[in-house]
């Protein structure tokens, strides 16, 4: 490659040379969204396709996106984190992120170059009508391009493969001289080089979107805990502020955190009503009630009678 592009991938950064001298990521520069959803209009700026190397000597936050993302690790090693699963690139390897993923990177050293492509989403549908008959590529770039897609990744091990190793240099020199022209062909081909040498591709995951993983996570939890749960215990398990996590409980369930936990003591009461022959007050303070008249209005609201009634009735 061009040495006077090796020498603009490889030199430090202003936002590099801020990081050595201690300061953290700047969400604001990347971001206006509370969630850190990386933003393409700020990255952008106006075009329709462009590259950034990653940022290096500290961990990148967990971040998502509103566009497609690669990354293409030009020299040494990167380590993504993706929910559970930590994939380490290596020279020539490519990782692909859907706009609806969240990720981390850890902390890359000074000769760890990956290499950023941000699509915007206007040129991906252009390029998606060249490759919908691609068998590797098709579903995932339809599960980008989808309002409610799921979270998805591609991670392919093509440090071997010189075809696409090449044809990464044509496309990092076609974007960093502007040769507009050129960016659908190039990007079309690699997606159809990437379907040819499909054994390159060693990992994929479709994960859920990011309020369905919240769904999960807060029912889950309530089941497990609802005699003594609480907001603040489940934002620690998270790894959220609490007050940021009663607003997306309320935006993904619209209900609160309360009435949610609510409802499932108000359930559980109802099955040892019907299962087991504790008292009335047994049943509320098993279940997390020490205010016995409040369990009872409660229990009323939901099934429109008193427990003692329920208890009662027969069984349909």
């Amino acid at each position: 490659m061009d040495s006077t592009i090796i020498e603009r991938l490889t030199r430090l950064t202003a936002e590099e040379r801020d990081i050595l001298r201690g300061q953290q990521v700047r969400k604001g520069d990347y971001s206006a969204s509370e969630r850190f959803i990386v933003n393409s209009a700020k990255l952008l700026d106006g075009k329709q396709l462009d590259l950034r190397p990653h940022t290096r000597f500290v961990d990148f936050p967990e971040h998502g996106h509103d566009y497609m993302e690669f990354m293409y690790v030009y020299a040494g090693s990167i380590s993504h984190v993706i929910g559970k699963e930590t994939l380490t690139l290596e020279r020539g390897d490519i990782l692909f992120l859907n706009r609806h993923a969240r990720h981390s990177v850890k902390k890359a050293g000074e000769r760890d170059i990956g290499i950023n492509f941000i699509l915007s989403n206007p040129f991906l549908q252009v390029v998606f009508q060249q490759v919908q008959n691609n068998s590797v590529m098709s579903e995932f770039l339809t599960s980008n391009l989808e309002d409610n897609g799921e979270g998805e990744y591609l991670f392919f091990r093509t440090k071997d493969n010189f075809p696409i190793r090449n044809l990464m240099d044509n496309l990092i020199y076609a974007i960093v001289n502007r040769s507009e022209e050129l960016y659908a062909g190039l990007v079309t081909l690699l997606f159809s080089y990437l379907a040819y040498y499909r054994d390159t591709l060693v990992n994929t995951l479709r994960d859920s979107s990011p309020d369905a993983r919240l769904r999960h996570d807060v029912l889950a939890y309530l089941e497990g805990h609802y005699p003594d749960a609480a907001l603040s215990d489940l934002a620690a398990t998270l790894g959220y502020a609490s007050a940021y996590l009663s607003r997306r409980i309320r935006d993904a369930f619209g209900k609160t955190f309360l009435q949610l936990l609510q409802e499932q003591r108000v359930r559980a009461a109802e099955r040892l009503l019907r299962t087991t022959s504790l008292d009335v007050e047994e049943v509320a303070h098993a279940v997390g009630y020490e205010n016995q008249s409040y369990f009872y209005r409660i229990f009323c609201k939901t099934y429109g009678t008193t427990p003692h009634k329920y208890r009662k009735m027969p069984t349909a």
